[in-house]
């Protein structure tokens, strides 16, 4: 290896010492971070890494996962930011600062609209990302279904990676909203992850299922679908059979099953979902021009206008054109009616109701569509 404190994209040749950091780092995971989340890292995929070295050996490394979100009508490119690593003997030489930037970088050279992460909002804060979008945490206890016919036992099968268990997945998953689009491979890696669990109620007309951690008493539902009927049958078996000590459900408040979890929940809290990074204001607008038009018509608004958008940074302007019943998207030469900074255009379009409510309020169409929708599933996260 070359003594550089340059970034630069991992190899295959990489993959072992890459990881081998991100195992020291990220000492909590269990059977390492390769086995637990397999979708980000692949040896085959090497190109979806950077890394700095420095005295003949990787010291830092962050990942940056593309992933295609389903936005309702549309969707959108975004790319996740994870294994974000540096060596202990090699912090405080702004490793993090630099491969960040190198994907900043490439997302930009690449048209990506968004980046997204967890983490720190602090930290993350002066790289432009903000938190973003909501997540419902519900807590479930058994006496919550003490009422609730338990299932019959050969309804409520675990997924075993089987092909026909796999397509019955795939069809529930493909029918949400709000999701990150898989393809059938990346379908059998996210439910077959160590540390994952997945039940599935077998009812030809009225399916569903739930997947959930399975290495403590404490357990999370990561990921769920299927019929409302079928939902409340495997949780009331999970209750029923599991020797637990909580159980929390992660749930995009707009979820048409959220009020399954509301009806059953001891208590519930909401939380910022993730932190987004807008990179190009116009091609993530766009995006999400079906669902702004849903939103407008399902307000039943009649009025007839147009705003125009901008980042600070940037010259382009997009502006938002409405009236009865349509919404359109397009970018314009005119100087912006609303330019802000990343962070507040972050918290104006993607943030809880309260924020930039001033500005919404401004505006019939802003207060009437915003903020915009999206979700990551947990079993996901990268």
């Amino acid at each position: 290896m070359a003594d550089t404190e340059s970034p630069r994209l991992a190899t295959a040749d990489d993959f072992h010492e890459m990881t081998a950091l991100l195992d020291r780092h990220f000492a909590y995971e269990r059977y390492g971070m390769a086995a637990r989340l397999p979708f980000c890292y692949d040896s085959e995929r090497s190109e979806r890494h950077a890394i700095i070295e420095k005295d003949g050996e990787i010291v830092s490394h962050i990942a940056a996962i593309p992933q295609t979100l389903v936005v309702g009508e549309g969707t959108v490119e975004c790319w996740g930011i994870g294994g974000v690593a540096t060596d202990k003997r090699y912090r405080g030489n702004g490793y993090m600062s630099q491969l960040l930037e190198f994907w900043l970088d490439r997302m930009d050279d690449a048209g990506v609209p968004l980046s997204e992460l967890s983490g720190n909002r602090q930290r993350y804060n002066h790289f432009g990302y903000e938190n973003a979008g909501a997540e419902l945490r519900y807590t479930i206890s058994k006496r919550s279904f003490a009422t609730t016919p338990e299932p019959a036992v050969d309804t409520v099968v675990t997924h075993d990676g089987s092909d026909a268990h796999l397509e019955v997945l795939r069809g529930i998953h493909g029918q949400e909203p709000y999701r990150v689009r898989r393809d059938r491979e990346r379908s059998r890696i996210t439910f077959g992850q160590r540390g994952l669990e997945t039940l599935l109620y077998k009812d030809d007309s009225d399916p569903a299922y739930l997947s959930l951690t399975r290495e403590s008493r404490s357990r999370t539902i990561k990921e769920f679908g299927g019929s409302e009927h079928g939902l409340e049958a495997l949780l009331g078996h999970v209750l029923a059979m599991y020797d637990l000590n909580d159980l929390t459900a992660c749930v995009h408040p707009r979820h048409p099953l959220d009020d399954v979890f509301h009806r059953h929940s001891r208590f519930w809290q909401q939380r910022p979902h993730r932190k987004l990074n807008i990179r190009d204001l116009s091609a993530l607008l766009e995006a999400f021009e079906g669902q702004f038009e849903r939103r407008w018509r399902d307000g039943d608004r009649t009025e007839t206008g147009e705003i125009s958008l901008a980042l600070e940074e940037e010259e382009a302007a997009v502006q938002l054109s409405y009236g009865p019943g349509r919404v359109t998207v397009e970018r314009v030469a005119d100087d912006p009616d609303l330019s802000l900074d990343r962070i507040s255009m972050t918290g104006l379009l993607f943030g809880f109701h309260d924020r930039k409510r001033t500005l919404r309020q401004q505006d019939p169409f802003l207060e009437a569509t915003l903020p915009l929708q999206f979700y990551i599933w947990p079993t996901e996260h990268v």
